[in-house]
């Protein structure tokens, strides 16, 4: 009978008490579009969920869950799937059949690898898979060039293939806390992108950024960086760029031009000294500089007129500035 695998759902509705947030009638159910199962601490989902043929959307975060049922990879219209903080070790083989996705979150499991059907989900534009144990990426990764969304932080990768070339709307990509030591070439092919993550990894160079000209957050603190070798006035939109806990023992000149940078962070490096021209940074409304070795600023340092938030501590004897905006210096 069709209606079997809906009668044995409503079943397990009622015996997980679950009745008084997902409906039981059997014809309600068939329409049913939104399921949110979220943080009811479900250990398993019952095989009947795949008779939901009409479900569009799918919560099920903040559970207990170790796998999911195949028979999910049939919900074939199934545009978002929100299963963040849970024990998953695996994905079923088919996942890939789940091609209307959208938007996947799978945020906060123990998902070690990906199953290859996984890069058919062609239609995905926003795709976060942080905190898991993924330890490398596939070639086929280059199959999901609708993304406009991905991070992938806190994993284990160690090496990224070059994936990106095609993926030209990608506006967000976060690939914090890796083993990353460099960056694929590709992702200089990224036309559109305005925010990129890379704190925590272990790198010493980079790619080169140059073709950011969107970019407007920057984040590139705690790696192995003893310079920056690009040209970073070409990143004409920056708002943001941190830089903490590196090696750096200069900043380029080029720094300078970035006229819409308003945060500045380099705590934590080797600087001896300040950019000549760093007055020019003219909408600059906080800099950190904590825990270096700078002893002076350069005179253009009082032409900053929008610099309200200072941090200089653990320098040589540095003193606050005399600056009119500045509302905030950890200096006295």
């Amino acid at each position: 009978m069709k209606n079997d695998g809906l009668v044995d759902f409503s079943m397990w509705i009622k015996s997980n008490g679950l009745n008084s947030i997902v409906p039981v009638d059997v014809e309600t159910l068939k329409k049913l579009s939104v399921l949110d199962l979220s943080k009811q601490k479900l250990r398993e989902l019952p095989v009947s969920i795949g008779s939901l043929e009409n479900l569009t959307v799918l919560k099920i975060s903040g559970n207990r869950l170790k796998k999911l049922p195949s028979s999910i990879c049939k919900l074939k219209n199934l545009r978002n799937l929100q299963c963040e903080n849970n024990l998953l070790e695996e994905l079923p083989e088919d996942f890939g059949l789940l091609d209307s996705l959208l938007v996947l979150n799978l945020n906060g499991n123990h998902l070690r690898e990906l199953p290859k059907s996984f890069y058919k989900l062609t239609k995905l534009t926003r795709l976060t898979i942080a905190t898991n144990l993924l330890q490398e990426i596939d070639d086929e990764f280059k199959n999901l060039d609708k993304l406009l969304y991905l991070s992938l932080d806190t994993n284990d990768i160690k090496q990224l293939p070059d994936v990106f070339g095609k993926m030209k709307a990608l506006y967000y990509l976060d690939l914090s806390y890796n083993k990353l030591t460099t960056l694929p070439n590709s992702i200089s092919q990224i036309d559109e992108l305005e925010t990129l993550l890379l704190e925590g990894n272990r790198i010493s160079n980079l790619p080169s950024l140059e073709s950011h000209d969107m970019l407007i957050k920057l984040n590139l603190n705690n790696n192995e960086l003893w310079e920056l070798d690009f040209d970073l006035s070409k990143l004409e939109d920056l708002q943001i760029l941190t830089l903490d806990n590196n090696q750096l023992q200069s900043l380029p000149n080029s720094i300078c031009e970035l006229k819409k940078l308003r945060h500045l962070s380099i705590t934590g490096n080797l600087l001896t000294d300040l950019p000549e021209h760093i007055g020019e940074l003219e909408n600059l409304i906080e800099l950190d500089v904590e825990d270096n070795l700078l002893h002076t600023f350069p005179p253009s340092f009082t032409k900053l007129s929008k610099l309200k938030i200072l941090y200089i501590d653990g320098n040589n004897g540095i003193q606050k500035p005399d600056i009119k905006s500045l509302e905030y210096c950890d200096v006295e």
